[in-house]
């Protein structure tokens, strides 16, 4: 039954309808690539923007698509950043599966159309349920696989931080196993855990304490900030 209750908090905090931010009310941008290099997004990025530049992105593992939603800021931060971007945001598997299953997920959807970039969301659930790692640890790798195969690019995502999840599981193994993999196979791996972690610590956005009147504004700037971190990232990468 905790663990329910604690799946379900968790849905919550990923459901929260979101409004635009300005980039100035976000914390001091941190820009963590890893020294990852993604030439294929470098291409797209630097193609004739007369010609028009399309970015084609899957995100597996999030939830529904809302209007002003994070992977809708997120594509808007990256046609602002881009002269004559135009991304088309995809987003297949909903939220609350395994890694295992959001594999399949991604298989189906590669084999359906072709992407630029996949992002991956994932690791809550196993961190909730305290799944195997290390059969966390080879989905990851054979999502990675099929990424590779299809000629895209991979970016992992990590959870999202909270105290309820520390107090009542261990995220730790799984953002090891993501550490591992996205090292090991030269994947870029946003730091959404620690950067959520790091801004709640500072008392910069805190969604978890937030006074219910204030949790919509807050969701709002929570999301969008990642959503520019992740922009932000993404270009650093791209000129490697």
């Amino acid at each position: 039954m905790r663990r329910l209750r604690l799946v379900l908090a968790l849905c919550l905090l990923n459901a929260r309808g979101l409004a635009a931010t300005p980039p100035s009310a976000c914390p001091p941008p941190v820009e963590e690539t890893d020294g990852v290099s993604l030439p294929h997004l470098a291409a797209i990025f630097r193609a004739d923007p007369k010609a028009g530049r399309t970015l084609k992105i899957l995100a597996v593992g999030a939830g529904p698509a809302k209007p002003s939603g994070f992977y809708t800021q997120l594509a808007h931060a990256l046609e602002t950043s881009v002269r004559g971007l135009h991304v088309t945001m995809t987003i297949q598997g909903g939220g609350g599966l395994p890694a295992s299953a959001e594999e399949m997920v991604l298989a189906a959807a590669l084999k359906q159309n072709p992407y630029d970039l996949v992002i991956w969301q994932t690791g809550t659930l196993e961190a909730v349920r305290a799944g195997p790692t290390e059969d966390f640890y080879q989905a990851l790798s054979n999502g990675a696989d099929l990424v590779e195969a299809a000629g895209a690019e991979l970016v992992l995502v990590e959870p999202q931080y909270s105290q309820f999840l520390e107090d009542n599981a261990n995220p730790q193994p799984y953002l090891s196993a993501m550490q591992s993999i996205a090292t090991q196979r030269g994947i870029l791996l946003f730091h959404r855990y620690a950067l959520m972690h790091d801004w709640q610590d500072a008392g910069l956005i805190d969604l978890e304490h937030a006074a219910h009147a204030d949790r919509a504004g807050v969701a709002a700037k929570l999301h969008a900030c990642l959503a520019g971190e992740l922009s932000r990232a993404l270009l650093a990468a791209s000129v490697r």
